[in-house]
């Protein structure tokens, strides 16, 4: 097949014309002086709609909320975190075809894809934009309405946004390629510099389902692997499969640190209790008596309810339902299920202030108000 000829230059990656100063963004990591963080999650899950995305978006919700930093990195090719957060890739025209005249398009703005070509420690900070301003916080609505967690301290989320040409990228990298996420986000621009994800109190990346390269590429770019599935037959197959591609990552891509540190159980359908319960009963004591390949501690779950949904058709956060008395008991549930998972994260690695957020998160949803959810975490 012959290559085509364009009119243009070939597009590259843009890496300099951000719209979005990471520099303003000051992480409880970097105010504390704090040099070895550990706080890049790869959430995965190899079967599809286990629900990573959904999870993703919570915890993101749940941290902002807490008065954190929180940055995005999706490495879906769908690209619906990115949809989620109110930053879906548009592509423009920067020319034609010299054969056929057909139009040659690149994204507006800088995506994951840039930041991977590119491969340059610190550049991940230069593909970053804010989520959409229907993810930022009234500082002073309550907390249970919607508001900060520490009344005028709402936190901020960035994105670096994906799309399909993820997978056709994927597709040419080589081993040695593996690393290029992990050093833009990981290693500082220059000598003296702040590597890019010290910037923010926690980095989640979300990822596709399977076990392809791009799952590969963010494992290796994290620290921790969160674990998201159902709680049915198809969904607890996955589990030890799963593990088994962290097991693949630690040894034959060489990143030995990669720890599992948890799993939760998305979107458990209230008509199927029995076999839910049943099936979360038999992880437990997979877990318990360390049969190969489900190491990964149950957190808890995530029921679920249409406010998840609807807050994904309106591009906006669960807990902006909140504040809507029709929606605000089912997305009370949802919220603290997600407030009590984003706290044993902060826990899981190390967070500064994650005594101090957890304490005042109990302080604002005592017992009488919280959920049964909550009450089987807590």
């Amino acid at each position: 097949m012959n290559t085509p000829v364009i009119t243009q230059a070939d597009p590259q990656p843009h890496l300099a014309t951000a719209q979005f100063d990471a520099a303003n963004v000051t992480s409880h990591w970097l105010q504390q002086a704090i040099t070895a963080v550990a706080n890049v999650l790869v959430i995965l899950m190899r079967k599809g709609g286990a629900g990573k995305t959904t999870a993703t978006l919570l915890l993101a919700d749940a941290l902002a909320r807490f008065g954190l930093s929180v940055l995005v990195v999706d490495m879906d090719p769908q690209g619906n975190s990115s949809i989620g957060l109110g930053k879906e890739v548009q592509l423009i025209e920067i020319g034609r075809t010299r054969i056929g005249n057909k139009p040659i398009k690149a994204p507006a703005d800088n995506t994951v894809c840039e930041v991977i070509e590119s491969g340059e420690p610190g550049v991940a900070d230069e593909a970053i934009t804010l989520a959409s301003s229907d993810w930022t916080y009234a500082p002073d609505d309550p907390f249970t309405r919607g508001g900060p967690l520490f009344p005028g301290v709402p936190g901020v989320i960035g994105v670096i946004a994906c799309y399909k040409k993820l997978e056709v990228d994927a597709h040419t990298w080589t081993p040695k390629d593996l690393e290029r996420l992990g050093t833009t986000l990981l290693l500082p621009a220059g000598p003296g510099g702040i590597a890019p994800h010290r910037r923010w109190d926690v980095v989640l990346i979300d990822t596709p389902p399977g076990g392809s390269l791009i799952s590969v590429q963010a494992a290796k770019a994290a620290f921790k692997a969160l674990f998201v599935s159902q709680a049915e037959k198809f969904g607890a197959k996955a589990i030890p499969e799963t593990m088994e591609l962290v097991e693949d990552i630690r040894h034959h891509y060489r990143h030995a640190d990669l720890d599992v540190i948890g799993l939760i159980l998305n979107e458990f359908v209230q008509q199927d209790r029995r076999t839910q319960r049943n099936i979360t009963a038999q992880l437990e004591q997979a877990h318990r008596d360390q049969v190969p390949f489900y190491g990964a501690p149950l957190w808890g779950r995530i029921p679920d309810y249409t406010v998840v949904s609807d807050a994904q058709d309106s591009e906006a956060p669960v807990s902006a339902f909140l504040a809507i008395s029709a929606s605000r008991q089912p997305a009370t549930k949802i919220c603290q299920a997600a407030e009590a998972h984003a706290i044993r994260l902060l826990e899981a690695i190390g967070h500064p202030r994650a005594a101090e957020i957890k304490s005042a998160w109990q302080t604002a949803w005592p017992e009488q108000l919280r959920t049964p959810v909550v009450a089987e975490m807590t």
